[in-house]
């Protein structure tokens, strides 16, 4: 099932209309229309909004595990969020409904790539090591370029946001305390 229609099936489970969901969720009426029709993909940073407003983990959009009690996580085995629109293709790195207090992703990154239109803040840390390409980090307004084996710590409730500084694929491990998905 779709995301868009996954939002749907639950907005209606709680009795809500796409406009009270705009409200509580801070995503535009027209937008929220669109993702519903599977028209446009919602941003990791959107689908997080709704998945808060909607009272769920953002992973509920995503495909269940076959084994939620888990301690390794196999390659092949990895759950991936992919959306074409976005340009990022994320894999959790833990088991998906892991009570662990991390959340390591491996993102992989196409050319034009970015976290948003918009800075974003929350609370908890940020970590990101780039194992292949560019990545630029803005954090509160700074602008810092990462190499291939470079790495960086930052604090989340600073505005904060990345994209992909590479002309090619870029790859990163990415650790966010506490989990955000």
């Amino acid at each position: 099932m779709s995301i868009g229609k996954k939002i749907v099936e639950l907005r209606m489970k709680k009795n809500l209309t796409l406009r009270q969901l705009s409200k509580i969720s801070g995503c535009s009426l027209g937008f929220l229309s669109q993702v519903e029709r599977d028209l446009v993909s919602p941003t990791v940073s959107s689908l997080k909004k709704i998945a808060d407003a909607l009272e769920v983990n953002m992973m509920y959009f995503f495909d269940s595990p076959t084994k939620t009690q888990r301690i390794v996580v196999r390659k092949g085995e990895r759950n991936r969020m992919t959306n074409p629109k976005s340009k990022v293709v994320y894999e959790l790195l833990r088991p998906q409904f892991s009570d662990s207090d991390l959340q390591a992703l491996y993102m992989i990154l196409e050319p034009g790539a970015f976290s948003g239109k918009d800075q974003h803040s929350h609370s908890g840390e940020e970590f990101a090591y780039v194992m292949k390409g560019r990545l630029e980090i803005v954090v509160e307004g700074e602008h810092f370029i990462l190499e291939e084996g470079d790495s960086a710590v930052y604090k989340s409730n600073q505005p904060h946001s990345w994209k992909n500084a590479y002309d090619g694929i870029t790859e990163v491990l990415w650790v966010n305390y506490p989990p955000s998905f």
